[in-house]
């Protein structure tokens, strides 16, 4: 496996990744955690555009389903733990290539969200890191999982549903599958929770307890090949443990553990067509580490120890896999490219 790394440019506290085509092209989305810019880059060129300078705060990029050149995406979560006036964007590219960006509407604390559809019709999920604060490190409002059908005018203001509450320091968001259903899952101070959307709209959310235990971060994937499903792990809140789980006679157990120093980055999927995870530290050695596994044991390699990554992406190709990485300690967005 080679890998090789593509410093894209620098930004501020850069910290949201999204790959995308745009105008039927690939290209790397990023953008700042700080009152800075958004920008697309195209992926064959490199060619940048600003899609906007302010006010920055974004925590998610989402693609529209669906649809071509739309994105939602967060912004003013500012101050970053106690950022009241967080409200999500629509972005769309008009047919003379300029970018409009409009408010839709705020949802406080909003740090994770995805968009789904139900029956043709658009939805989001999201996950409020709390309710309220009265200062930057006040935790005693839980946050809670929030859900809402958009308008077909999907810059309009919608109405939002809690559909589960007191989830304390709600961090963590992965989408997936579980039990052959699609999920949602959020982690907290008290555990790992999965959130099964209604098939139809007549339905109704079902909401489970996976962990019980505080989970900053998690991921999917069967990384031994075995057909179940292993879950990986940061742990405690922005903590300095990486793990991974393996449900061992009904119960998980940790079958495999990594010292990180504030962890932020965890995915799950395949690399180099072997199935994989990938956790990284954002202080430290700031190690950004692809885990595999061969022949009874996990197997490390280390794709750099020089950004502190907040967030990747992940994508694959033909002839490689790209991952897209917001190296937020040092203001760098770069891309790996892995080749077997």
């Amino acid at each position: 496996m080679k890998i090789k790394k593509k410093k894209l440019g620098e930004l501020e506290r850069v910290y949201a990744t999204c790959i995308m085509e745009i105008n039927d092209e690939l290209h790397y989305i990023v953008a700042s955690e700080g009152a800075s810019e958004c920008r697309a880059i195209k992926a064959n060129t490199l060619e940048e555009t600003v899609i906007w300078d302010a006010p920055g705060g974004t925590m998610n990029i989402i693609p529209v389903p669906g649809r071509k050149n739309e994105f939602i995406a967060t912004q003013k979560f500012l101050p970053t733990f106690n950022s009241a006036e967080c409200e999500i964007v629509h972005a769309i590219l008009d047919k003379d290539n300029n970018w409009t960006v409009t408010p839709i509407m705020r949802i406080p604390y909003l740090h994770r969200f995805d968009l789904f559809m139900i029956d043709d019709e658009l939805h989001l999920i999201g996950g409020m890191l709390c309710n309220s604060k009265a200062f930057k490190e006040d935790w005693s409002d839980p946050g809670r999982i929030v859900t809402g059908k958009f308008h077909d005018d999907l810059t309009k203001a919608f109405e939002l549903t809690t559909v589960y509450d007191g989830i304390t320091k709600n961090h963590g968001f992965c989408a997936g599958n579980w039990k052959g259903k699609r999920a949602f899952f959020i982690t907290g101070v008290e555990g790992i929770f999965i959130a099964y959307p209604p098939e139809k709209k007549t339905d109704e959310w079902i909401i489970e307890q996976l962990f019980d235990h505080e989970v900053s971060d998690c991921a999917l994937c069967d990384i031994d090949g075995d057909g179940n499903t292993e879950i990986a792990t940061i742990e405690l809140f922005h903590g300095d443990k990486g793990k991974i789980y393996k449900e061992i006679d009904n119960q998980w157990q940790v079958v495999y553990e990594r010292d990180f120093e504030f962890g932020h980055v965890v995915w799950g999927g395949i690399i180099a067509g072997k199935p994989s995870f990938i956790i990284g530290g954002r202080k430290g050695t700031m190690d950004l580490v692809l885990f595999t596994y061969d022949k009874g044991k996990f197997v490390e390699t280390v794709i750099d120890n020089t950004g502190g990554p907040s967030n990747i992406s992940v994508i694959n190709l033909e002839d490689k896999d790209v991952i897209l990485a917001a190296n937020r300690q040092i203001g760098e967005y770069a891309v790996y490219e892995i080749t077997v």
